[in-house]
Order: structure tokens, then sequence, then C-alpha cells
């Protein structure tokens, strides 16, 4: 076995699942990192995944393989930083435990993130929320399970993995309401749910004989959804919804919009950004204050607030402000 070999195993068992405790989305994101960076030393350098040696990289390969990404296989700006991140965390961890690969391992981790363009935060109005949710039919079967993913998406601020994996016993039906998520790191959070919500989704626990034991929701053959089935859901009654008013709702959404439109609406209606940090499981209220800076109608309104704080008085006579007035029209 190759050195590189041991120590990606090594970082992989020991380091993100032994000490770190990584959940499977970093460990898949991970994974993916290195498949496509083998892969990439197999066609661009001929070398094969089971001949590659650490001294084989550089701060130039390493470079030459996020321009790759970029223009060859087409990953966004954004994916090739998470590429990135993976890259550095396993050469910090190979020059921290192999000192002899510690140049190598220094000059990968002092490459720079690429700077991405801002991209507008999308999301739904609150009519166009209620819009989206009083067009299902939730009289019909299939209706009535598509519904309650949406709306607990929303209800819960939940992640789209975290109701995947959301059970049947997670979901507490007596009072307080609330639901207990499973989130990044397997940080457990307890969310509150509104009574009406409650209702609903007890309506379809009973129509689809959801057991204790069960996913709360699943696809035709029992099994738990996949993200890309729930996105696959919302993006369909989405499209649906969207043609009866098209001018109230934004081109496309994915089901983590839902995340954003919930914490979009609680800041418009004044909850502290603490509480919203809690509801969505940020580690930090750091990265709960995107809502703020990118909601136009939250800073309308401090931007109001602030103004009728201001009690200006100039000291200008009626005559003054008369005379004043008759210079801006001729000078203007």
């Amino acid at each position: 076995m190759t050195d590189f070999a041991r120590l990606m195993n090594d970082y992989f068992v020991k380091y993100l699942i032994g000490q770190k405790g990584s959940g499977n989305n970093t460990l898949k994101t991970y994974r993916d990192t290195f498949v496509q960076l083998l892969e990439f030393m197999d066609e661009k350098k001929q070398i094969q995944a089971d001949r590659i040696e650490v001294d084989n990289f550089s701060y130039d390969i390493i470079n030459e393989f996020l321009e790759y990404l970029e223009k060859e296989k087409g990953v966004s700006i954004s994916t090739r930083n998470n590429r990135l991140a993976a890259i550095r965390s396993f050469f910090k961890y190979t020059g921290y435990h192999e000192p002899k690969y510690l140049n190598i391992s220094s000059s990968i981790r002092e490459i720079s993130k690429k700077k991405a363009e801002n991209r507008q935060m999308n999301y739904l109005s609150i009519n166009a929320m209620e819009h989206f949710l009083n067009s299902f039919d939730t009289t019909d079967y299939k209706e009535l399970r598509c519904f309650c993913i949406v709306l607990l998406l929303y209800e819960s601020g939940e992640r789209v993995t975290e109701l995947c994996n959301v059970h049947r016993y997670d979901l507490h039906l007596e009072k307080p309401f609330t639901l207990v998520l499973h989130g990044k790191g397997n940080k457990i959070r307890s969310v509150p749910l509104d009574g009406l919500v409650v209702d609903t989704i007890s309506n379809y626990i009973q129509k689809y004989e959801v057991h204790d034991d069960d996913f709360l929701f699943f696809n035709a053959r029992r099994e738990r959804l996949t993200r890309e089935g729930v996105n696959y859901i919302v993006r369909k009654y989405f499209e649906r919804a969207r043609m009866d008013a098209v001018s109230m709702y934004p081109p496309a959404i994915s089901a983590h919009c839902l995340r954003h439109s919930k914490a979009m609406h609680l800041l418009e209606n004044g909850v502290n950004l603490v509480y919203i940090r809690d509801l969505l499981g940020h580690a930090s209220v750091t990265t709960t204050e995107v809502y703020s800076k990118a909601n136009p109608e939250v800073k309308r309104k401090y931007l109001e607030d602030a103004s009728h704080t201001l009690n200006i008085n100039l000291g200008y006579s009626a005559e003054k402000k008369n005379e004043l007035l008759e210079w801006l029209k001729n000078s203007i």
C-alpha cells in the first residue's frame, strides 16, 4: 500500500469518522472530491490510483485539477471551492502525520478559494407561500403526502436531508407539538410545530398507515425518500402553482428555498435572529445574519424606523422657506 493510500484511509476512518464524527453528507462530498481527483490523475497525468504517491501532487497540480473541474466538468465555483476545502483538509492531515510531506502540504494549503459572484437569495414572499400551499388538493391521496412534505419543510425550516431522515417517532403529536431533527454533524435539535400543521400531518399518518418506526415520508416501496425525490416533488407542484400567478413567483425554486422562505418570513415579522438561528440549526448567528442582509423588506423597515427618530429643526421661518423654494425653482 502506498503512503497516499494509507493516509487516505486513515483520514476518512480515523479522522473524519473517528475524531470529527462527520455526517454522511460530508463524507460523500469528500469521497466525491477524491474520486474526481484520482480520475484526473489517471486521465491527465497517466498515473493510476493504486500507484499514486503523495509526491505526485503539488501546488500546480491541484490548481490544474480545479481548473479541470470548472472548465471541463462544468462545476460551479461553489463546488470548486468545496473540492478545494476537502483537499486542503486532507493535506493538512498528511503534513501533521507525515512531516516528510510538510512542504507539499503547506504549498497546497496556500491555494485560495475562487471568488464567486454574489447570487441573490431565492425565496418566496409570504403571499407566494400562501398561494403555493393553497394550490394543493389535500383531498387527493397522493397530493396529501406531497402537501405535507412542502408544509413540513416550510414550517420546521429543516434541511432536505433532515426531512428525509425523520421517523414517525421524531414527531410529537401531543402538546407541546415538536419535531426532533438530526442535523449536520449528528447534532440534534427540537423545533416547535403549529397545531394546525400537526393536524394535517396526523391526517396523512392515518391515511398512509405510517408506523412508529417508519420514515415519516417514503416512496411507493415504503423506502426513505431521497433528496432528489423531495426536490422533484417541490418543483413539480411549484411549476403548477406558478402557472396561475407567474408574477408572484421566482422562475424556479428548490426544496431548500422553503427553508430560506421560513427564515425570511420570521425575520420580516420581527423574530430575533437568535431564535431563527436555533430553528435552522446554525452553529453561529453570524450564519443567520445572511437573511437580514438579503431581505429588502427588513432593510426598508429599519431605515424607516431610523428616519422616524430624526427630529430636525433647521430654524427657517415661513418667509425664509418660501425664499429658499423660490431660489431652488429658479436655479435647478
